[in-house]
C-alpha cells in the first residue's frame, strides 16, 4: 500500500526537482526563461524523470518479486488487436478529455472562453520576452524522439499497471482504486501548462483522462492497449518541438 502511494504521487516533486535544477542551469547560461512554464521544453525533463522512475519502479517489484512483463501483459498473438484496441481507446478517451477542457474553461471564462485560448496554452507570448537558443530547440528536439518511447510506457505501468492494481486489493470500492492514481496522474500534467489556468484546466482534463483509462484497465484486465494510446499521444506531443525547430519558432 505505501508503494502504491509513493509511486502515484513521485512524479510530481521529482518533474519539480528536475525542472528546478534545469532552470538554474539555464541562469548559468545566461538564459532567461519563465519558471515554471516551460511546456515546449517538457520532454527534456519529463525524459529525465521517467528514467527516474523507471529505476525506482523496477526496484519496487524486484522486491515484490513481479517484473514489468507481468504488469504489460504484452502477447505477441494479440499484437494487431491491442493496436486496434489502442486507437479505439484514444477515440473513447479523447471525447470526454475535450468536454472536460471546454466544460472548464467555460467556468472559467464564461461564454467568452474561445477568446481566452491562446492565454491559456500558449502563455502571455507578448509578455514573455525571452527566446530559445538554436541548440536548446535541437536538444529538446532529439529528446522528443525518444520521449514516447519512456514515457508512454511508464505512466501507464506506474499509474494503472502498479497502484491502481494495489489499491483495488486494499480497497473495496473500485472508485478509490481509480481516483487515487489518476490525480496522481493529473497532478503532473500541470507541469505541461503554459500559465496557471492552463495548469488549473490541464488538472482537470487529464484526471478525466485518467479515471477513463483506470476503468478500461479494470474492464479489459490488460495493460499494453493503454500503453499503444498513450505511445500515439505522446508521439503527436513530440512533434511539437520539430516543427518550433522547422519554422524557428523559438
Amino acid at each position: 500500500m505505501k508503494n502504491a502511494w509513493i509511486v502515484s504521487f513521485i512524479r510530481i516533486p521529482l518533474l519539480i526537482s528536475v525542472l528546478l535544477v534545469l532552470f538554474v542551469l539555464f541562469k548559468l547560461f545566461g538564459l532567461e526563461l519563465p519558471f515554471p512554464f516551460l511546456p515546449d521544453l517538457s520532454t527534456i525533463y519529463f525524459t529525465v524523470v521517467n528514467v527516474l522512475c523507471y529505476f525506482f519502479l523496477k526496484r519496487v517489484l524486484n522486491k515484490e518479486g513481479r517484473s514489468f512483463n507481468e504488469l504489460i501483459g504484452f502477447r505477441r498473438e494479440l499484437l494487431g488487436k491491442d493496436i486496434l484496441f489502442g486507437f479505439l481507446w484514444l477515440f473513447v478517451l479523447y471525447i470526454p478529455f475535450v468536454i472536460a477542457v471546454i466544460a472548464t474553461m467555460f467556468l472559467l471564462y464564461g461564454v467568452d472562453f474561445v477568446d481566452h485560448f491562446q492565454t491559456v496554452f500558449a502563455g502571455d507570448i507578448e509578455g514573455a520576452a525571452f527566446s530559445r537558443p538554436r541548440w536548446l530547440m535541437w536538444s529538446a528536439a532529439v529528446v522528443s524522439l525518444i520521449f514516447p518511447f519512456l514515457n508512454a510506457p511508464i505512466e501507464e505501468l506506474m499509474y494503472r499497471g502498479y497502484a491502481q492494481t494495489v489499491f483495488r486489493k486494499y480497497y473495496s470500492k473500485l472508485w478509490v482504486a481509480i481516483l487515487i492514481p489518476s490525480t496522481g496522474f493529473a497532478l503532473q500534467h500541470i507541469m505541461l501548462a503554459a500559465s496557471v489556468q492552463g495548469a488549473f484546466i490541464y488538472a482537470v482534463a487529464f484526471f478525466v483522462w485518467g479515471a477513463g483509462s483506470g476503468f478500461i484497465y479494470y474492464k479489459q484486465k490488460r495493460l499494453f492497449p493503454l500503453i499503444v494510446c498513450h505511445f500515439i499521444v505522446n508521439i503527436a506531443f513530440s512533434v511539437f518541438p520539430i516543427i518550433f525547430l522547422v519554422f524557428n519558432i523559438y
